[in-house]
């Protein structure tokens, strides 16, 4: 019920690339100031239809972004890991040794889809859009300034720069010329546009476990259950489960074509954290076979059915070793592969791929999917991967995670608990929680928290010693205590598990470690309703570069522990 697909896979690819034909507008006149209301119903109605209402099919026709000569290709894909001595080498042909069998395997649809356009589109990912006092803010992102305010979208749909030009300069999003600044109002994203040169565009999207299927009618299955079977022969079958009725969907066996030869990631562990095999693993990615019987519309796999039933909802129960059968029909959020701050290095460790959540009666789950694998800093770096939880779901208590005290992706919420881990060196070395609300760590080892309006940094701009601000412990033997970065020694009501690959993450959150307000309530129990997003960020230095890497996921809003 959390996750979101994009429908035309706009949000959701490393490129977005369409034409652009700029249509005749009213022009710039002095009804058109940047202090006037800019409702984005007021820039969505400059594109009705037929119907009268807004249409994203018509701001694509009007911009001359609707794509021609369109082809779909849906590519089945199997990643299964096996251990180091089950995989070997013969004829420089990589081979699985007979009787070897997978250490874990997952299964998701890559999608590609090529067309024609005039001109290319690309996303603007130093930006955050966001709308404040009807007004549609360009968010900027700085490594000298963080995140501030450089321009709002007119009601004309125009990009208007605020910022005053002594400090554009830091801004990578004003070196792009306005005239070349598209803003999508249906997607709220802003597109940097450049001729195609009649070039073919290819545009790919991965879609994994629980994926889009439809029936005939095009029908969205929502009661779609999914399960991956690994057979005696050497092959591997991905199978839905709609109701009570199993349709195979895919099938590889070792031989198949591969797409794609991983190497292990070993990081070193110690209690709180464990990984199957130790990371001595190499992943492969299959290339499989649809069934005959399967089709597929655009991003959606369609089935011979015309049922239509309502999903039973039953949360998997969740054991936290490194083995992820039970989160594949969990659904999440997912977030674009390939969404890079400029400035920043493009560190596929980093770069979030999906969230999910669940919970039972004491804990909460949590589970991200990122490209590379999580905690591979290089041999001095540091990597931080944590949850923004928005536990009142109200903005202005915690501190907003926008970029004016360090945070390279803003979150359109205020942060008040966080829970997190830390790897130094490839070396796990602790998870600990984080509060952000009034008060400092005084408060936090008393254990009686304020939720209010609060900042990420203990330091202000001037170097005043702020009285609220975010504050990390650990929870240990009965005891409380303050942490910092590079300080080992993790929490022990949160544990973890990686991927045999290090490409899945998934952890075990005590609620009661959160802690309680002055009356003593927790602030995370049943019954609250919050909003939550996770992050990532890290060092570079495996792929030899000094920078540093950061990625954050879309919002789950209104998610009920129930």
């Amino acid at each position: 019920m959390y996750r979101e697909k994009s429908t035309g896979m706009v949000a959701l690819v490393l490129f977005l690339i369409f034409s652009i034909q700029l249509f005749s507008k009213p022009p710039n006149n002095s009804e058109n100031k940047i202090w006037q209301t800019q409702d984005i119903d007021v820039i969505r109605s400059l594109y009705r239809g037929n119907d009268g209402q807004p249409s994203r099919n018509v701001f694509l026709s009007q911009n001359g972004l609707s794509p021609t000569h369109i082809q779909y290709e849906a590519i089945p894909c199997f990643r299964s890991s096996f251990k180091v001595d089950d995989v070997e080498i013969k004829n420089n042909t990589l081979l699985v040794k007979p009787g070897a069998k997978p250490v874990q395997t997952d299964f998701y649809i890559t999608y590609k889809k090529t067309f024609f356009t005039s001109n290319i589109a690309i996303p603007v990912w130093d930006v955050r859009i966001y709308e404040q006092d009807r007004k549609v803010i360009v968010g900027g992102y700085s490594s000298k300034y963080n995140e501030r305010p450089v321009a709002v979208i007119n009601r004309f749909g125009d990009f208007e720069q605020t910022l005053s030009n002594d400090l554009a300069a830091e801004f990578p999003v004003l070196s792009i010329p306005l005239e070349n600044l598209l803003f999508d109002p249906f997607e709220w994203r802003l597109y940097h546009v450049q001729p195609g040169l009649g070039k073919e565009i290819t545009e790919q999207y991965k879609d994994f476990l629980p994926i889009s299927v439809a029936n005939k009618n095009h029908q969205i299955l929502d009661d779609a259950h999914f399960t991956i079977r690994v057979e005696q022969d050497n092959s591997i079958h991905c199978y839905l489960l709609n109701g009570t009725t199993g349709t195979k969907i895919a099938s590889c066996t070792f031989d198949s074509p591969l797409l794609q030869k991983i190497e292990g990631y070993q990081p070193k562990l110690i209690k709180g954290c464990v990984q199957p095999e130790d990371g001595k693993v190499i992943t492969l990615v299959f290339k499989g076979v649809l069934e005959e019987n399967i089709e597929h519309f655009e991003n959606m796999l369609i089935i011979d059915s015309q049922n239509q039933t309502t999903r039973n909802e039953v949360k998997p129960e969740i054991v936290i070793d490194g083995y992820f059968d039970e989160w594949r029909n969990v659904r999440g959020v997912d977030d674009p592969e390939g969404d890079y701050v400029s400035y920043l290095y493009p560190n596929p460790d980093t770069d979030i791929l999906e969230f999910k959540v669940s919970h039972d009666d004491q804990y909460l789950y949590f589970y991200s999917r990122i490209a590379g694998a999580h905690g591979r800093t290089g041999p001095t770096g540091r990597y931080y991967w944590y949850t923004y939880i928005d536990v009142d779901a109200d903005p202005n208590t915690g501190y907003p995670p926008t970029r004016d005290d360090n945070c390279y992706f803003g979150i359109a919420i205020g942060d008040d608990s966080e829970a997190q881990f830390e790897f130094v060196g490839n070396s796990f070395i602790k998870t600990f929680f984080g509060f952000t609300g009034v008060g400092t760590e005084k408060e936090a080892l008393e254990g009686k928290l304020n939720l209010g309006p609060s900042y990420y940094s203990a330091t202000a701009p001037n170097g005043d010693k702020r009285d609220r601000y975010k504050v990390e412990y650990v929870n240990r033997e009965g005891s409380r205590f303050i942490t910092h970065d590079n300080t080992p020694g993790t929490s022990e009501d949160i544990v973890m598990a990686l991927s045999a690959d290090g490409s899945e993450m998934e952890m075990r959150v005590e609620m009661k470690g959160f802690l309680t307000n002055v009356l003593g309530e927790y602030l995370v129990k049943k019954g609250n309703t919050i909003n939550i997003a996770v992050g990532a960020e890290g060092a570079s230095g495996h792929y030899n570069s000094g920078k540093w890497g950061a990625d954050s996921s879309p919002v789950i809003y209104n998610y009920t522990i129930d």
